[in-house]
């Protein structure tokens, strides 16, 4: 097996450059994150997740030009440079005001996983400060309990596509289960382990090896990474099959020593099925968080179907949008309409009833008319030949949707204010 070397790391170049650009287009951004810590972006084969700060001043019609224009960056960058279409895989996700991030009703544990690069030094530290003193609490332990069920089991071959590699597909069967399947949780293990979140999966890796049975396992990935996974045993069979034996090994054992301090409702060395149905009854009432976590995802996903849609001969696209459609009806409307109606009225309906309980109430005609055209449009069925289409259509019935839940997340802050519980 032939294997191109490492590329030289250029991650510091692409943050700044792709903030510099969005920047130029839109004023109000003002600061920017990234998930993980540098040192856990492996050149040729990571993305990179890029989190925005914008002015407070911020509306829903900002947001709208906001998503577009870091689309069009977006776009630039990827017929630009070439080498970056893999760190181009997709837009910003989370994006937030300062002052929702500093919100600490709005507090979301993922922010303990940010590294912060660039904006305005006091605001960045007060972000930092703001982070690091956050006291763990419950919702703390359900996010990262979660994290694990999702990834709990034997690794899936067919969730990860290697796409956008170009030279470096080969090495991607490695980097998917060391990097994407196996550190999330024993990321998520080793903070529920220290009762605090901090970013870094390969400092997480480290941790874990005297916390968790099995050191040798974690010795062996963190050599595999350190080579660029430049170990054709593990890249064949039937080596791949010994390495996802030993990984799920890994997490089984991760997994019964975190129930020995956290007495969840399950046995020991649980099956799948056992440990998700534990975990399901962790996170205690309704937030407002949960509701707002939701919504605050579709703020930059009008530009990204839009970047999806277009042509660039070296990005692939399809599987990408696909993934979208598997979520974004659910994500952006029918979980927060029903958060909304339990939060607020406290009932538990399925999305439709829920819907119609807003109509006429938070939703007027035309904004209740928009999420169901979104809806309509937004359906995961689409045949494969379409899917470019199919996320153009939806980037330009993208804005009026997005407001009306930007508006549905204002109205559930002034019904909790009017009625505190």
């Amino acid at each position: 097996m032939n294997f191109t070397p490492a590329p030289k790391n250029d991650f510091a170049e692409f943050i700044q450059t792709y903030y510099d650009r969005c920047r130029e287009r839109v004023p109000e951004i003002e600061g920017n994150a990234g998930k993980w810590t540098f040192e856990d972006l492996v050149p040729g084969l990571s993305d990179f997740d890029t989190r925005f700060f914008v002015t407070d001043s911020m509306a829903a019609s900002g947001w709208c030009r906001m998503s577009m224009e870091v689309g069009r960056v977006h776009l630039e960058l990827a017929k630009e440079r070439k080498e970056w279409a893999r760190n181009l895989e997709h837009l910003p996700g989370v994006n937030l005001k300062w002052e929702e991030l500093l919100d600490p009703r709005q507090f979301f544990t993922e922010f303990g996983q940010w590294s912060f690069y660039h904006g305005e030094p006091e605001r960045l530290e007060a972000a930092r400060r703001h982070v690091t003193g956050h006291t763990w609490d419950t919702a703390d332990e359900a996010y990262h309990w979660k994290k694990i069920a999702v990834y709990y089991g034997a690794y899936n071959r067919t969730i990860d596509p290697p796409i956008n590699l170009g030279p470096y597909e080969n090495k991607y069967a490695l980097h998917s289960r060391l990097l994407h399947y196996i550190a999330p949780p024993v990321h998520s293990a080793v903070c529920l382990m220290e009762r605090r979140t901090e970013p870094g999966k390969l400092a997480a890796f480290r941790r874990a090896r005297a916390l968790f049975p099995n050191p040798q396992t974690i010795e062996l990935i963190l050599s595999l990474v350190e080579r660029h996974y430049e170990q054709p045993r593990f890249l064949t069979e039937p080596g791949v099959t010994e390495l996802d034996g030993e990984l799920e090994e890994y997490l089984t054992g991760t997994v019964n020593v975190l129930l020995d301090r956290y007495p969840l409702d399950c046995p020991r060395s649980a099956t799948v099925a056992q440990l998700k149905h534990a975990v399901r009854k962790l996170g205690g009432a309704v937030s407002f968080a949960q509701l707002f976590e939701n919504v605050k995802f579709s703020r930059l996903m009008k530009g990204r179907l839009w970047f999806y849609g277009q042509d660039v001969l070296w990005f692939e696209s399809p599987w990408l949008i696909r993934n979208e459609l598997n979520r974004i009806r659910a994500n952006f409307f029918e979980t927060p309409v029903c958060l909304f109606v339990k939060l607020v009225h406290g009932k538990d309906l399925a999305p439709g009833q829920a819907f119609q309980l807003l109509e006429g109430d938070v939703f007027d005609p035309e904004q209740a008319e928009a999420c169901k055209r979104f809806a309509r449009v937004a359906a995961p069925e689409c045949p494969t030949h379409d899917l470019k289409k199919r996320a153009l259509e939806i980037a330009a019935i993208f804005d009026p949707f997005f407001c009306a839940m930007e508006h549905l997340v204002e109205r559930a802050k002034e019904r909790i204010a009017a009625n505190p519980k």
